[in-house]
């Protein structure tokens, strides 16, 4: 990954050039931009991809087939005793499907705990993080 910013007039983004070629446009603040990308969500995407991973590997191991994976992650700033804004919360809200029969909630919240743990960036982070599974 290559980061670019040149200033240019007006413009409010930078480029995040990827290693296959693509370009992620970023800004602090979407200024009614819905096509870019802020640091915050790259951020929350980044627990959140970490944490399926993690999950399909655990499910794998318990020879479980997962069919489909959907999450919609959640971020929550806040401020700490300096005053400095940062992550305060990030939820997970991951919904799992399985080939067959489906396992109980109980083996679900199990799998979800040892993804946390294994997750290197929840590892990485002094944020708050909950995974609260859909049904």
């Amino acid at each position: 990954m290559h980061l670019s910013w040149t200033a240019h007039g007006n413009q409010e983004h930078y480029l995040w050039h990827l290693a296959d070629g693509n370009e992620v446009r970023v800004v602090d603040g979407h200024h009614g931009h819905q096509e870019f990308m802020e640091p915050e969500e790259a951020f929350l995407a980044a627990l959140a991809s970490c944490h399926l991973l993690s999950f399909l590997t655990e499910a794998a191991r318990e020879g479980l087939a997962v069919t489909s994976y959907d999450d919609d992650p959640q971020g929550i700033l806040g401020q700490n005793d300096q005053a400095k804004i940062y992550m305060q919360t990030m939820v997970l809200q991951p919904l799992v499907t399985f080939s067959g029969e489906q396992p109980s909630i109980a083996t679900i919240q199990a799998l979800h705990q040892r993804a946390h743990e294994k997750c290197f960036i929840a590892q990485s982070v002094r944020s708050e993080v909950r995974i609260e599974p859909r049904k």
